[in-house]
């Protein structure tokens, strides 16, 4: 059973005022309900402790509980194919002989790795120097370690696995020195945390659909502050940044990346337009993923996202990707496709359930699309299967 409502605005209006926070109500509920047990209290007590004075510390725990720090190493290849084809040529034709990079939002340092790894290759005589900050002591103390499960060297490419060496009894991989003293890490807030300068890249990934709109526009201005005249932001596939007059949107291939404008008396040329016809064949992915979401056009289209669900998906990973989409603003449908799944556990039908509410909070309309009699059986048996819907 649900928070009442009251305690979930309580708890949501906290997360707001102290992180800038704006989650899907399914995810303060999930997470609210675990700290509440935890602490052997009440919903009501609990909602009094986050307004008081005592209640810092306890706050710091939700945020910790809440965050959405899912990362992998060499994800979204179609962005490291548009730094690699796009961004690094025009910093070599600068003639730059140093690099400072950004990573907001960074996680378990799975990204900062490999830029630091893709950059260093890139630029060989380059000093590389990559920023990573997080919110949350947790996520930092792992990617300090720079330590990872062996499993994720199946997303990284051949030419890069030399960069990790493995460890223990082989079941974890740990990034090699050289280029582990490449990245430092930084507890930090995006909103009013100690921010880089002069940031030639920042990268920013999933992390700006987690706020209010306020604070979003406070995170953007922080990210512009950072960057140089003629450097690049990227975020996610569904963070547009298009709106934002100090940014100039340029496509390569895929991905779009954003310019920071030069100032008219810089001299400083913008990084040149780029339109990769073909992938780069290095950054191609090996192996299938359990679950992959369709590619946007190049100007998408916020009122509708489809998730594609395929093989044997992991309910951790399908409740991250159903909270990103679901966080998206203006978005009104939301299709997940299941026909490529190979197997669904009993345990993604309460990830399907608490998504059906959180859209139904949130006013968009989700589809749970099928054209498998095996899949709509194990709906049917679930609860999740609309009848109204004729696949």
């Amino acid at each position: 059973m649900g928070l009442a409502p009251d305690i979930l605005a309580g708890v949501a209006r906290r997360l707001a005022e102290h992180a800038g926070l704006k989650l899907p109500a399914w995810v303060v509920d999930a997470r609210t309900q675990a700290r509440i047990a935890a602490l052997g209290t009440t919903p009501a007590a609990y909602v009094e402790l986050l307004g008081s004075g005592r209640g810092q510390a306890e706050l710091g725990a939700l945020v910790e509980a809440v965050r959405v720090g899912e990362s992998s190493l060499f994800r979204h290849k179609p962005q490291i194919a548009a730094l690699l084809d796009a961004v690094v040529p025009a910093i070599r034709a600068r003639g730059r002989r140093s690099l400072r990079v950004w990573s907001a939002g960074c996680a378990s340092g799975e990204e900062p790795y490999t830029l630091a790894i893709v950059l260093s290759r890139a630029l060989p005589g380059v000093s590389i120097a990559v920023h990573a900050t997080d919110v949350s002591a947790e996520a930092l103390a792992m990617a300090e370690a720079g330590s990872y499960p062996a499993s994720e060297l199946a997303d990284v490419p051949d030419d890069y696995r030399d960069a990790f060496a493995i460890v223990g009894n082989g079941e974890e991989i740990e990034v090699a020195g050289d280029l582990k003293r490449l990245v430092t890490f930084e507890r930090a807030n995006l909103l009013d945390g100690p921010a880089p300068k002069n940031c030639d890249i920042v990268w920013c990934r999933n992390v700006l659909i987690y706020f209010s709109p306020e604070a979003r526009r406070r995170a953007i201005d922080r990210l512009i502050a950072a960057t140089s005249p003629g450097g690049v932001i990227f975020v996610g596939y569904s963070e547009s940044l298009r709106d934002v007059d100090e940014l100039a949107a340029q496509r390569a291939g895929e991905a779009v990346f954003y310019v920071r404008r030069p100032r008219e008396d810089s001299g400083r040329p913008p990084i040149p337009s780029f339109d990769a016809k073909t992938p780069v064949p290095q950054l191609e992915r090996r192996t299938p993923v359990p679950m992959a979401a369709v590619k946007p056009p190049p100007e998408p289209s916020p009122a509708e996202d489809t998730l594609i669900v395929a093989g044997t998906p992991d309910p951790r990973a399908l409740t991250r990707e159903l909270g990103e989409r679901l966080a998206i603003g203006g978005l009104q449908r939301l299709t997940v496709e299941l026909d490529r799944a190979e197997l669904l556990a009993d345990e993604l039908a309460p990830v399907l359930r608490r998504a059906q509410a959180a859209a139904r909070t949130a006013h968009v309309d989700l589809v749970l699309r099928t054209t498998r009699p095996g899949t709509r059986r194990w709906l049917s048996r679930h609860g999740l299967l609309d009848e109204e819907d004729p696949r």
